[in-house]
């Protein structure tokens, strides 16, 4: 209170000079009321917007004394309009904006609205809306009760095709907004709008091509494949569309070529097929039979070479007894060499033994010998003692004689013993070359035993592969008979595939042209098959069961070489 209401003015107010505050206090000290908005700085700093209006109060004299302010914060209303403000700024930045009163007359339009249609503002305005609408459109009822609805506030929206400067052809996503006074009268109308020239006739061209594609994709669905999407005009992902269809097209008439040239070549194969399979199978069945005849021979050489291997086998048996029996004996006529060899020892331990004794008896004699002379000598007292001297020595000399008696019989036992031993050892050493031979011919029946029965069971193997040979040749004969009704078969699935490939309609070559110069190269280039030979069947009757040498030129003749 009582400070200058400059204070609460803003400074750029303050500095407006006589359009600012110098010229609201002239016009209040010339008695004359001010009415208008003014912006005011609030406690805090606050910025408020009032509608205000400055009354002066006069004297006697009619000069202003006082200023009454009546005032009305408007701050709300303000930020209100500034926000309205901001937003048709941003509309008009980002879009294509045009006025128009009610009658459809241009008043303004901005700067993307007039790059979009090819004008200048002079160009346009006070013109009338139809100068970018096509003249058929615009003289149809329609665009007059288009702008009837615009002039009762109706609003509308959608996709427009326009006209622009020489004729360019204009599509705007767009919406016309009337705008209403303040009673909720529609005095003008506001047109936003987006160019989507590009996407439109993008569009367009991607419905055409959807179009042409359709026709083939039809087309190719009624076998018909000379069709072709057109791709002149078109560029871009759709010309690369429209080429990639053209190219399946193309690609779906190559396979049916092919497949009709794969299905000729396989009716042509079939047919060789199911002649060569009926060939084989006379041939097989020919076989067969040298294999029954080869088999039944092998078998019977089989079971004689088992009986000589039984055989062998006893032989053997009966050699390893004869060896275990010789070398018994080897090991008894050891044992009795060694028995002699003691007994020599002992011989020559007694003949010792009694060489000994004689030497006794000898001592014993001189001692009685010396008895005696002691005993003549001592006289009568001695007579005793020499009986006794003349008996010991007798004795001694009996025991002399016995020993000489037994050292004789004992050198003669030992003579024979020593010879024994001789013919015992001479007999150990025939019974080891015994043994050792009854040892070689051992080994030797045992190797003809092992090798009679690996030719037993080779031959055994052989009759088995010759038996599988049989039976294989059997099922060969079956599989040939089935792969001619197989190619039977093949030939009337090639015959169907054939007719459905020849509905087909392919540009260039038709398909049955194309088939008989698939037949005509494939009967050049096709193999003349040799037919079964006249005298494989009389192979049989020349075989014999039991002679080998027959059985295998019999064999060689059934013509291995070729099965």
């Amino acid at each position: 209170m009582g400070k200058r209401r400059g204070c609460r003015l803003l400074r750029q107010h303050l500095r407006a000079g006589p359009r600012g505050v110098g010229l609201v206090k002239t016009r209040l000290n010339e008695g004359q009321a001010i009415e208008a908005q003014f912006l005011r700085i609030a406690k805090g700093g606050k910025r408020v917007w009032l509608q205000a209006t400055y009354t002066p109060i006069l004297n006697a004299f009619g000069k202003p004394v006082k200023v009454i302010k009546f005032a009305t914060d408007i701050s709300a209303d303000k930020d209100a309009v500034a926000n309205l403000e901001g937003q048709i700024a941003a509309i008009r930045k980002s879009q294509a904006v045009i006025e128009f009163d009610l009658s459809g007359t241009i008043l303004d339009a901005n700067d993307k609205f007039l790059g979009a249609v090819g004008y200048t503002l002079a160009e346009i305005k006070g013109k009338h809306h139809r100068m970018f609408v096509d003249p058929a459109e615009h003289a149809a009822d329609s665009y007059r009760l288009f702008w009837e609805k615009l002039g009762r506030g109706e609003y509308d929206e959608g996709q427009y095709r326009r006209v622009g400067r020489g004729g360019k052809e204009i599509w705007l996503q767009a919406s016309y907004n009337p705008i209403f006074d303040a009673l909720g009268k529609p005095f003008k109308v506001v047109k936003c709008a987006t160019d989507i020239t590009a996407s439109k006739l993008a569009q367009d061209a991607l419905r055409a091509a959807v179009a042409d594609t359709r026709g083939v994709v039809n087309a190719a669905m009624a076998r018909d494949l000379t069709q072709r999407v057109a791709i002149q005009g078109k560029s871009g992902e759709i010309a690369e569309l429209c080429g990639g269809v053209n190219e399946l097209v193309d690609s779906f008439a190559e396979v049916i070529r092919t497949v009709a040239t794969i299905s000729q070549q396989i009716t042509t194969g079939a047919d060789r097929i199911g002649e060569g399979s009926h060939d084989l199978a006379q041939r097989t069945e020919e076989q067969a039979s040298s294999l029954e005849e080869t088999a039944a021979t092998t078998e019977e050489l089989a079971a004689s070479v088992k009986q000589s291997a039984e055989r062998a086998r006893e032989a053997t048996s009966l050699g390893d007894t004869a060896n275990g029996i010789a070398n018994r004996g080897g090991t008894i006529v050891g044992d009795a060499v060694l028995a002699m060899e003691r007994i020599e020892k002992a011989s020559a331990d007694i003949a010792e033994i009694i060489t000994v004794i004689d030497n006794i008896a000898f001592q014993t004699n001189l001692l009685a010998l010396n008895a005696a002379v002691e005993a003549a000598r001592a006289g009568d007292a001695g007579k005793g003692f020499a009986v006794v001297a003349s008996e010991v020595r007798a004795l001694a000399q009996r025991s002399s004689e016995a020993a000489n008696d037994i050292k004789t019989l004992i050198s003669n036992s030992t003579q024979q013993v020593s010879t024994g031993v001789r013919l015992v050892k001479d007999a150990g050493t025939a019974l080891s070359e015994i043994v050792g031979s009854s040892t070689s011919v051992a080994a030797a029946l045992a190797d003809i035993s092992s090798a009679s029965n690996e030719q037993a069971n080779g031959i055994e193997e052989v009759a088995k592969v010759v038996a599988h040979m049989d039976d294989m040749t059997q099922r060969n004969s079956s599989m040939a008979e089935q792969s001619a009704g197989v190619a039977r078969e093949l030939q009337r699935a090639t015959g169907s595939l054939r007719q459905m490939v020849e509905n087909f309609k392919i540009a260039g070559s038709p398909v049955r042209s194309l088939e008989a110069s698939v037949i005509a190269e494939l009967k050049q280039a096709a193999p003349h098959l040799p037919p079964a030979r006249a005298g494989a069947a009389h192979v049989a009757p020349h075989l014999a069961p039991r002679p080998l040498q027959r059985r295998a030129a019999g064999g060689a003749a059934s013509g291995w070489s070729e099965f």
